[in-house]
């Protein structure tokens, strides 16, 4: 059975790879991301609960005027995102903290696509991306304040928080004392926790996440962070499934198969092969 979460992890990292394409050299692929990114927002709004649902839908329709450009668009290149977009428009639920961490990576690549646009003179989508931008934002932050309150609430013991802290500076090092500074640090020790839970070395993630995009941009390092480490999946949950699909296979082989039984000729059908 498939995770019903995946297809917010999903869209999560083709809007994260969509970002990508923006920093490229590549304006086709990016033009045809921010096409796709255009369609995904209307899916994203309709698939979100909440008052702040209202800013997403907002947002979607600010950014329809800015996905359209005279730049060519390799509508190819976005062939993730769309399809991703597309599984989020049957998604049963919203996954809490990841519903928020898909939201994050969509605020920051409105505001990627506004300086794109302006970056090449396109004046009117810069300023659709940038209206977009503050939508998202807004509904962001409306909902992911009151999680993050309550994340540094169930903050881990001062002894694990120590670790985590030794973890950081190991595997981060140039960002270490900005994360540590950051307001966000105290809700990202109970991520982390969480995370270890779910079967991730807080080490090794912390190294995997912190190299996704460069983060000497980011205000708050440990924001960034703790969505990045929200997004990805429980590892445990991922052996079990695999175990019981590897077993579940397996007792299938072993169950011998009853010989084929021939399908009766219906009585017309004999008639026509006489």
């Amino acid at each position: 059975m498939a995770d019903p979460t995946d297809p917010w992890r999903h869209t999560t990292t083709a809007v994260h790879t969509a970002h990508i394409a923006l920093d490229s050299d590549d304006d086709a692929a990016a033009q045809g991301h921010l096409a796709a990114f255009g369609d995904a927002l209307y899916n994203i709004a309709s698939a979100t609960t909440g008052p702040h649902r209202a800013e997403l839908r907002a947002a979607a329709m600010a950014f329809n005027r800015a996905r359209r450009s005279a730049t060519r668009a390799d509508h190819q290149a976005a062939t993730a995102l769309r399809k991703a977009a597309k599984e989020l428009a049957y998604a049963s639920n919203e996954p809490g903290g990841l519903a928020i961490a898909l939201l994050f990576v969509t605020v920051h690549l409105a505001r990627a696509a506004a300086k794109w646009h302006e970056q090449r003179g396109h004046e009117q989508q810069a300023a659709a991306a940038e209206e977009a931008f503050r939508h998202l934002q807004a509904g962001y932050q409306q909902v992911a304040a009151p999680v993050l309150a309550d994340l540094a609430r169930r903050a881990p013991r001062a002894t694990t928080a120590s670790r985590f802290e030794q973890d950081v500076r190991a595997a981060l090092p140039d960002h270490a004392d900005r994360i540590l500074a950051d307001p966000t640090w105290t809700a990202l020790t109970t991520t982390l926790a969480h995370a270890e839970t779910a079967g991730h070395n807080p080490r090794r993630l912390l190294a995997e996440v912190g190299t996704q995009r460069e983060l000497d941009s980011a205000e708050r390092p440990a924001e960034v962070l703790n969505w990045r480490i929200t997004a990805q999946p429980n590892r445990r949950t991922q052996a079990a499934h695999s175990r019981s699909t590897i077993s579940g296979t397996s007792a299938r082989s072993a169950t011998p198969h009853p010989p084929a039984t021939p399908v009766a000729t219906r009585p017309e059908e004999r008639g026509r092969h006489r």
